[in-house]
């Protein structure tokens, strides 16, 4: 049986990601089924274990000056990805190819040299192959551009939040800045980790009003049959953003 296709464009974003002010209502998450089983992955059973469940970070509130004016805000970008197909039956030499072909053409497509280790690609295939491995961050509107309608054959293109400072370094001292919390993304998947780091308030306001700051994240489901083949993902629980300060 061939795999199936991966998404072109990979919905894991609440709609207030575009609407910001207006916290999306969060979805219940439902009660395992006698058919469906989430077990703690490990290396072992990552490609017989039946559902993952990962958690979508938030957007973080905005700071605003006393006219409601953006200080700091949230805005949508995209890293490209490879996305493995299921079960994870490559050997090592396969895997490498797979994914130096997807590299290879990701390139041509967005104009950008990409540079990933073989180490690299197999540390995520046998650790997240059930995950898509990110080989460029950050696009720029032309990459994205270039990329958006070509991304196939288990390229994707993720969406993900980035903290911005509409005035630059303007008043930077009593705003104060956002850095990334949690572990590096490449080891063992456990249940209810991140899709991708969270920020956290280091200086400043952002650091003051962290817990106001930050919202709840979300839930994405992740499902396999038993021979580890990929039958759905959905989100099942949306982010709530953080409070605006």
């Amino acid at each position: 049986m061939k795999p199936a296709r991966a998404l072109v464009i990979s919905v894991l974003l609440p709609a207030s990601v575009f609407a910001q002010g207006l916290p999306p209502a969060a979805s219940p998450s439902p009660p395992p089924t006698s058919d469906e089983e989430t077990i703690i992955p490990t290396f072992e059973t990552q490609k017989l274990a039946r559902t993952y469940i990962l958690d979508i970070p938030a957007p973080r509130g905005q700071i605003t000056d006393r006219t409601g004016l953006p200080l700091a805000q949230n805005k949508v970008s995209y890293n490209l990805a490879i996305s493995f197909p299921t079960p994870l039956d490559f050997t090592d030499t396969k895997a490498v190819a797979f994914a130096r072909e997807k590299i290879d053409k990701a390139a041509k497509l967005i104009g950008r040299s990409i540079k990933i280790s073989d180490d690299a690609i197999l540390r995520h295939y046998h650790n997240r192959g059930i995950l898509p491995l990110e080989i460029a961050q950050n696009l720029s509107k032309s990459e994205y551009e270039a990329v958006k309608d070509q991304a196939k054959d288990f390229l994707v293109v993720r969406p993900i939040y980035v903290r911005t400072y509409p005035n630059g370094k303007v008043a930077g001292q009593i705003i104060g800045y956002t850095g990334k919390t949690g572990r590096n993304l490449d080891g063992i998947i456990d249940n209810h980790e991140t899709l991708w780091p969270e920020t956290e308030g280091r200086d400043g306001l952002e650091q003051t009003f962290n817990e106001m700051l930050t919202g709840k994240h979300g839930e994405y489901k992740i499902t396999f049959d038993k021979d580890g083949r990929k039958t759905s993902e959905k989100l099942i629980k949306s982010a709530v953003p953080g409070n605006n300060i």
